[in-house]
């Protein structure tokens, strides 16, 4: 516009205000149109006038008539108005889209034996909806939005997030048909201080709530130590020891036996947690909405002892 002109200090409203003066023509009309009382409008156009070193329009009763230098800058903030325009209907068009990628994170235990056993289902509904799961809530921030939806095994605190339980799942005492007739008999809570555990590694535990071991065993730590739920299911499938193990994960492994079912028996919860403000909207929402309706139909494997008394 000019060789003096100092655009770091140009301001999109009153770039806005410009443009609408210009086409209106009059100072009265344009500040109707933006919700503004005249003098505001007067002073903005004043700011840019004196940021650009330059008159934009020369003033008469008759109205605001745009000047040489305006006409070359209306032009190009109307091509600025024209790339938000643009801009904003992409992402709105993307936020609202249910075509494309989301990101969830989930504990591993509950990826391989609840949610990727109803992908194609899932993917059945919204086959535009592409996946991406990491089964490790430790290593992304839902927070940063690094994720789009999380399962946790405790709710979160603290950041923009909206949460909410999605179940409660019961774990009980565990070990192999072959270790049950080749060991000694377990009758009793006592009689477990007797045989080979398996458990998590202390100071790795996924939340402080899965000390359990604590409250059958407080004298003593496991004698295999695992970071992960799935290798400790795995190596009681083969014949190791006993452990503490969620239900459903134990019911896809016909090779469990479940011990003392009325006193080994208590429960953890998984939280569905999500940005306030997800980078796509409709997406998330269709996803949270098909794993809190599969885990509502799933209720008896969360909780079997639960689902027992009721039927």
């Amino acid at each position: 516009m000019c060789e003096n002109s100092h655009t770091s200090e140009l301001d999109w409203d009153d770039l806005k205000a410009f443009l609408a003066v210009a086409r209106m023509g009059r100072l009265t009309v344009a500040a109707r149109r933006l919700g503004l009382d005249h003098s505001t409008l007067s002073r903005r156009i004043a700011a840019l006038e004196a940021s650009l070193r330059v008159p934009l329009f020369e003033r008469s009763p008759a109205g605001y008539k745009i000047t040489e230098a305006g006409q070359r800058l209306a032009a190009e903030v109307q091509q600025m108005e024209s790339a938000v325009v643009r801009i904003q209907t992409d992402v709105a068009a993307e936020v609202n889209s249910l075509a494309g990628p989301i990101r969830l994170t989930m504990p591993e235990g509950f990826s391989s034996n609840f949610f990727v056993r109803r992908l194609d289902v899932l993917l059945r509904e919204h086959p535009d909806i592409r996946i991406e799961l990491i089964a490790d809530p430790s290593i992304v921030s839902l927070t940063k939005r690094e994720a789009d939806i999380a399962i946790m095994m405790e709710r979160p605190t603290l950041g923009p997030l909206v949460s909410r339980k999605l179940c409660d799942y019961e774990y009980g005492l565990y070990c192999s048909r072959n270790y049950l007739q080749s060991h000694e008999e377990i009758g009793s809570v006592a009689d477990i201080d007797r045989h080979f555990v398996i458990g998590y590694i202390p100071d790795l535990l996924p939340t402080p709530a899965h000390d359990y071991l604590r409250d059958y065993l407080p004298n003593r730590d496991a004698d295999l130590q695992v970071s992960n739920i799935l290798t400790q299911v795995d190596a009681t499938c083969h014949d190791v020891g006993v452990a503490l193990l969620p239900c459903f994960i134990a019911a896809h492994h016909p090779e469990l036996v479940r011990l003392l079912v009325e006193e080994v028996r208590f429960s953890r919860s998984y939280w569905i947690v999500t940005h306030e403000n997800p980078r796509y909207r409709l997406r998330t929402a269709k996803v949270k909405e098909f794993i809190v309706r599969q885990a509502e139909a799933y209720r008896g494997r969360f909780r079997p002892s639960e689902w027992a008394k009721r039927s």
